[in-house]
């Protein structure tokens, strides 16, 4: 009988075990354990009226991610809005398509965008309403009660000890209010709070040296009268979307600054889309003026657009012009100053940053550069990581500022500030933001942390919801299986790269091989001295290297003498290798590939130009 009671307490035991490892344990290392974490958390730190553990300002997508993933947390957050609701730039501007960013990690296509992105968007059609999106993140707030949100208040002035934030003062109701944190997140689009802390920063591609160029501006509107039947007949028997595509693409525009960038149309209810892809180049975010133009003009070019499509789809020619948005949608405006700057490079190296925070893939877009009619697709990695330090001040401690405004080169912000990948960062802030509190650090010193402290906030972000996979991948010279760091004249590339000077599209083909015209190489070198050495460029300069802006094989002794020429060297005729070679002015690596009489490849002319660039900058 004992016998029998100690193998069945031996059993119970063993069951028990069982139950505790493969039941109990990871039920608490789980959701109920975060749950339970976060009642602890509330009921642990107690803070006054007007304290609070983070305050986000602005109530972008971001912004609301931020406000939300530190909410999770249990933490008393405070989110302050200028707007009535949370319809910020998506409503205003009638952003109704949103995909989140695919990147390649050891060969395999994987969204990167994950979490609250999801979240927001994840029920959502590809196409969707204004109010399905404001539906969608007020559902998301009201769930959390550790978050208090502000809605019609100013942030009228920061109060800064040394480079700590210490509080904010706001306008609320009508009455000034103020309030404190241990951590600041400033997701408005403009960097409100980050101006009244005097954060330096640089307007538009004012880094390249090219003052008032910005991102082309978008304008989305609705129609209304369109016969939705007309349409699912014709599709059942054609492609719809791919005919209104091609017949729009052949509407002539009739503002200049005008173009349709990948039309497309959203449904919104039985009768009414949205069109998108209006576009309006070469407007100065930074003249007031110039952006009311620009929309008058979208308007009216909105108008002519509907008039079009009435007369070539028969679905369509009942349609009217509905409704216009609040405001263009600006991708461009400031870039702050941060404790790291992302550069071109960093994508195209596919860089890994053990501090990252943030995965992304979005080819990098250098159409404000180019005359409307084409694309202009610098690079496409196949996966990069934003880093911490790129949403930290430069003067501050304590604040952090996810968007495309964050410490990107302008040309780095077309890929890096993107929306999905704008969420993703903000939804990182918004953990830092939690972990930093609870760890009594602000975010500026985890910069300089060990490595055993950055693997542990980079765990909490994943724990999170944040998608952060550890990857290896190079950039390849188009479909040639090369990688492009090996060719020789990859440093030539990526300066070239930097500063939007050439595009390889989205297969990453530089045409390294082929060879090269005198116009090309001549007017190369123009554009590479206005942007690297624009104290050196002249109307004398622009004369000489204009006279080779002919369609003529590029030889080694032409592209000598625009070599020469750049620099205002002199030479005698048909003398403009053995001159240039004799002075040095060829780098050791072309020397033994120029033949005086044979053709120059693209490799070639990269090298040259970014030499002669260099040279003149350094005079």
């Amino acid at each position: 009988m004992k016998k029998d009671r100690f193998i069945r307490n031996i059993i119970v035991s063993l069951l028990f075990a069982v139950v505790l490892l493969f039941g109990i344990l990871p039920r608490i290392t789980g959701v109920s354990f975060d749950a339970y974490l976060k009642n602890i958390r509330a009921g642990s730190y107690r803070l006054e009226e007007n304290e609070y553990a983070a305050i986000i300002i602005g109530s972008e997508p971001e912004g609301i991610a931020a406000a939300v993933a530190c909410a999770r947390t249990g933490l008393k957050t405070l989110l302050i809005t200028e707007d009535k609701d949370l319809v910020s730039y998506i409503g205003h501007s009638m952003i109704v398509e949103m995909k989140p960013d695919e990147g390649v990690i050891n060969g395999k296509k994987t969204v990167l965008n994950k979490g609250i992105y999801e979240e927001i968007f994840g029920e959502l059609k590809v196409g969707f309403s204004t109010k399905d999106y404001l539906d969608s993140v007020a559902s998301l707030v009201k769930k959390e009660k550790t978050l208090t949100i502000f809605y019609e208040t100013t942030v009228k002035e920061a109060v800064v000890d040394g480079q700590t934030v210490e509080g904010i003062r706001v306008l609320r109701q009508g009455k000034e209010e103020y309030y404190t944190s241990s951590v600041f997140i400033d997701a408005t689009r403009d960097g409100d709070l980050l101006m009244l802390c005097q954060v330096p920063y640089t307007l538009g591609s004012e880094d390249l040296n090219l003052d008032g160029v910005y991102m082309p501006l978008e304008f989305n509107f609705m129609i209304s009268g369109v016969k939705w039947e007309e349409m699912s007949k014709i599709q059942k028997t054609s492609d719809f979307a791919d005919e209104f595509t091609l017949h729009l693409m052949g509407y002539e525009r009739v503002n200049k600054r005008s173009k349709l960038v990948s039309p497309s149309f959203v449904k919104q209810s039985d009768d009414t889309f949205i069109i998108t892809g209006l576009r309006q180049w070469g407007v100065d975010v930074n003249d007031p003026e110039d952006v009311q133009k620009a929309y008058d003009d979208a308007l009216y070019e909105a108008f002519m657009l509907t008039a079009y499509m009435k007369s070539i789809f028969i679905p369509f020619e009942n349609c009217t012009f509905k409704t216009a948005p609040d405001a263009l949608f600006i991708p461009e405006y400031r870039h702050f100053e941060g404790r790291y700057t992302l550069t071109v490079s960093d994508i195209l190296e596919n860089t890994n940053f053990k501090d990252k925070i943030a995965l992304a893939s979005m080819p990098i877009d250098g159409g404000k550069f180019v005359d409307q009619g084409f694309d202009y697709i610098v690079g496409n990695p196949n996966v990069y990581s934003i880093p911490l330090g790129s949403i930290i001040p430069v003067n501050l401690t304590n604040v952090l500022m996810p968007g495309p405004k964050a410490s990107y080169k302008s040309l780095a912000a077309s890929s890096a500030g993107s929306i999905p990948v704008s969420i993703t960062v903000g939804e990182s802030a918004g953990l830092i933001g939690a972990y930093c509190f609870l760890n009594e650090k602000k975010p500026s010193e985890l910069l300089d942390a060990t490595d055993e402290v950055i693997r542990d906030y980079v765990s909490f972000l994943k724990r999170g919801g944040i998608y952060l996979e550890e990857f290896s991948e190079k950039m390849m010279i188009g479909k040639s299986g090369e990688a492009l760091e090996s060719h020789w004249a990859y440093p030539y590339i990526l300066d070239l790269a930097e500063y939007g000077l050439i595009a390889a599209g989205t297969d990453n083909d530089f045409r390294l091989d082929s060879e090269a015209s005198c116009d090309v190489m001549a007017v190369l070198m123009k554009n590479t001295i206005v942007k690297i050495a624009p104290d050196a460029y002249s109307l004398n300069m622009d004369t000489r290297l204009r006279a080779y802006e002919i369609k003529t094989p590029l030889t080694g002794e032409k592209a000598c003498a625009i070599l020469l020429d750049a620099l205002n060297q002199p030479y005698e005729d048909q003398m403009a290798y053995q001159t240039a070679k004799g002075k040095g002015l060829i780098p050791e690596a072309v020397v033994e590939k120029l033949n005086q009489s044979g053709g120059v490849t693209m490799d070639m002319v990269y090298c040259l130009t970014i030499e002669a660039a260099r040279k003149l900058a350094a005079q």
